[in-house]
């Protein structure tokens, strides 16, 4: 049970204090769900990188394992042959009149 305070409603009407009935399950409902909880399997984090301390506007931000975007893992795991090959090309491409 709750009380509720007198107070004035939207369309100027005045209520009086009064008591209502708290709004949620019944207590046989809360003892169903208490029984009935089973374990959430916890989501597979995919690929995380770690970030290191730091300040940001002001606040210092903990250091903190983070997870990477899908297209950001794939540019640095092959990022190193992404470089080969524009040296590849500036060296052999050429390009000049």
């Amino acid at each position: 049970m709750a009380h509720v305070r007198g107070h004035y409603r939207k369309n100027g009407s005045y209520v009086r204090p009064h008591t209502r009935r708290v709004k949620g399950p019944s207590t046989s409902a809360r003892e169903a769900m208490r029984r009935t909880t089973v374990p959430r399997p916890r989501p597979d984090p995919g690929a995380t990188t770690h970030v290191r301390g730091h300040y940001r506007n002001g606040h210092y931000v903990r250091p903190h394992r983070r997870r990477i975007s899908a297209p950001l893992a794939v540019a640095t795991g092959g990022g190193g042959l992404l470089l080969l090959i524009f040296v590849l090309l500036a060296l052999f491409g050429g390009g000049g009149a």
